[in-house]
């Protein structure tokens, strides 16, 4: 199928084969349209003989019938309702001149001519003034500037609620900016930071991507994008979007610190090249950020930084809980191994058990039957029946003491899984259970403090 509208060398021509004919097309939602259909990359633009222009995902066309000339006032029609619909979406001036100059030439007899000469003069005056497109509209350089300067300063204020706690007035503000400029960045961020401080994932998400659609080198949006998914439970998407903001930014020591949470937080496979990439290029550039904090008197500990008494007296400590966390975990994993080995033994005895009942019974039916015909007792069987009972009582005492034990490795499992509580609330505990942080406007010039030693963060447990 012919397209109607070519895009060459910028400029947009109209093709006069396609145009002249109406075609029934059928999407998989079950929408049959009459009209005309244009390939524009992974979309068709679809031209409706009646209604407005739009646009369907490739996937979407379930079929065409092509159909058969149309009337050169229909073709013509048909023309400049699709005309419309890519100045609408133009941003160049001298596309969309060349584009109406184009329809003008083609369809002189078109009842929409005047309509297209009055707009021809309209975007060539828009040329003449210098006018670019802004937010959906034609405006001079002097408004633009105007505007951008209002949508910022309405983010400014939006960032000085959101740090004073105003984070309804922050919202306001931000949703402001962005309808003034919609390319505002810092206020996609903004929304976006509020989103997630709700718990509005999903929400946090999207705001953070539009900003990485328009400019996939922003390290806060990679960095604000990472916390968000990993948060989503999509770990690995997380560090893909840390790997680019450490690219990017290898220096910043927010940055840094997330990325160490992200890492030691970590579910997934940490032999994986996605992990190990990270976590090699996290830890070159954490040598550099150790030697810089160390200038100014603080060391890493864990996911913040303390000063130089502190760190020699955690750092005891830390060993200390390091050796007591795996001591624990060691018991912890043996004690469920043996609870295993205790649970097996029982579901072996339950099984002889039953099999030795089952044995009993068939034998009693068997005796007594053989008494009723005879009057006398089958000492075979009597002895038979002897055996089995003993056997009996010996398996229903070891199922009794392996039931004890059962208890007690499972009581034993309790209290390790409170000493786990109890030492995720050691400050060595909490020094690694600090909160990856969102990144804000501002925030790559004039860092953030490290988070506090004690912040709550996600708990520590035996693994299972």
């Amino acid at each position: 199928m012919k397209t109607r509208f070519v895009l060459l060398a910028g400029v947009l021509i109209v093709s006069l084969a396609s145009v002249l004919h109406a075609d029934t097309i059928t999407l998989t939602d079950g929408r049959v349209i009459q009209g005309h259909l244009d390939r524009n990359g992974h979309k068709y633009i679809i031209t409706p003989n009646q209604g407005p222009v739009f646009e369907v995902p490739v996937k979407d066309l379930a079929g065409i019938e092509l159909g058969g000339p149309a009337t050169p006032a229909t073709a013509a029609k048909n023309a400049f309702t699709a005309l419309q619909y890519h100045i609408s979406r133009q941003t160049s001036l001298d596309t969309i001149i060349q584009s109406i100059s184009d329809y003008i030439a083609h369809y002189p007899h078109s009842a929409f001519l005047k309509k297209a000469q009055t707009q021809l003069t309209k975007y060539k005056q828009y040329r003449s003034l210098g006018f670019v497109r802004f937010a959906g509209r034609w405006v001079s350089a002097q408004q633009v500037e105007a505007l951008k300067a209002k949508s910022a300063a309405k983010m400014e204020t939006a960032l000085t609620n959101y740090h004073a706690g105003k984070f309804e007035a922050a919202r306001a503000l931000a949703e402001a900016a962005l309808k003034i400029n919609p390319s505002d960045g810092k206020a996609l961020i903004i929304l976006g930071a509020l989103d997630y401080r709700a718990g509005n994932f999903t929400a946090a998400a999207r705001h953070f991507s539009k900003v990485l659609a328009k400019n996939p080198k922003n390290v806060i949006a990679n960095n604000d994008l990472a916390i968000t998914v990993y948060h989503q439970r999509q770990q690995p998407r997380a560090l893909v979007y840390y790997r680019k903001a450490l690219n990017l930014d290898s220096g910043n020591r927010l940055l840094l610190d997330n990325i160490f949470i992200a890492l030691n937080h970590y579910s997934g496979n940490h032999v994986a090249m996605l992990y190990q990439n990270l976590r090699h290029m996290f830890t070159q550039a954490d040598v550099q950020m150790q030697s810089a904090m160390a200038r100014k008197g603080l060391y890493r500990l864990g996911a913040t930084w303390v000063p130089t008494a502190m760190h020699k007296q955690m750092a005891i400590k830390i060993a200390y809980y390091e050796k007591q966390k795996s001591a624990l975990q060691g018991q912890y994993d043996s004690a469920r191994l043996y609870l295993h080995g205790v649970e097996q033994q029982i579901q072996q005895l339950v099984t002889q058990i039953n099999s030795l009942n089952a044995s009993i019974g068939y034998l009693q039916v068997a005796q007594n039957y053989s008494y009723m015909q005879t009057g006398f007792v089958d000492l075979n069987n009597q002895a038979l029946i002897s055996g089995y009972m003993a056997q009996l009582t010996e398996a229903q005492a070891q199922k009794t003491k392996l039931q004890g034990r059962e208890v007690s490795t499972i009581t034993a499992l309790k209290q390790m899984r409170l000493q786990a509580k109890l030492l995720e609330k050691s400050a060595p505990a909490q020094a690694f259970m600090v909160h990856q942080r969102i990144m804000l406007p501002g925030d790559l010039t004039h860092v953030p403090p490290p988070a506090p030693l004690m912040a709550a963060g996600p708990k520590l447990k035996l693994k299972e």
